[in-house]
């Protein structure tokens, strides 16, 4: 029998957040339901748990009213020069137009990302290969690189390993 080290379990938990451990239907429910209600949470899910989600949360049509699209092999290139990250995967967000005229999208999400919890913490999310990461409803405050203004709209984006839902429903 393989024996399970809950010493990670037990420091998260001990920080005042909550662990749950369930089967796929329950952690997929569980997931929709923040989404749906507008609570704010951060799911730590397997990969199939991640892909039933945003099956059901992203479809054409919302895909079409946030703007979604993959990030383009210029901005990636943009990414792993200036910000040291080399593979970001088939990352897919919204882009922000400030009132500056400045553009928000990928490369100023991880900036500002890398800037507000370190170099580590987002290299970590990419380092993950058997996890999702799943930011629902997040209360991001998006900051204009270029005019330090806050920008009025939320980013949306979406990998392999991260994505943000919202929750409004069709």
């Amino acid at each position: 029998m393989e024996k399970v080290a809950l010493d990670d379990v037990e420091r998260v938990a001990a920080s005042g957040k909550a662990v749950i451990a369930a089967d796929d239907c329950t952690s997929v429910s569980t997931v929709r339901d923040a989404i749906t209600s507008g609570r704010s949470a951060t799911f730590y899910t397997s990969l199939s748990q991640a892909k039933a989600v945003k099956t059901w949360y992203w479809t054409p049509a919302r895909v079409r009213e946030t703007g979604i699209r993959k990030v383009s092999d210029e901005e990636k290139a943009k990414i792993a020069q200036e910000l040291g990250i080399e593979d970001i995967g088939v990352f897919r967000c919204n882009r922000i137009e400030c009132e500056c005229g400045h553009m928000y999208g990928a490369f100023e999400f991880l900036q500002q990302g890398i800037k507000e919890h370190g170099r580590s913490a987002v290299l970590s999310v990419f380092a993950m290969k058997n996890a999702a990461v799943m930011r629902i409803n997040p209360p991001d405050l998006l900051v204009c690189p270029n005019c330090d203004e806050l920008l009025p709209e939320r980013m949306t984006y979406d990998n392999g390993t991260y994505g943000c839902c919202f929750g409004t429903e069709e």
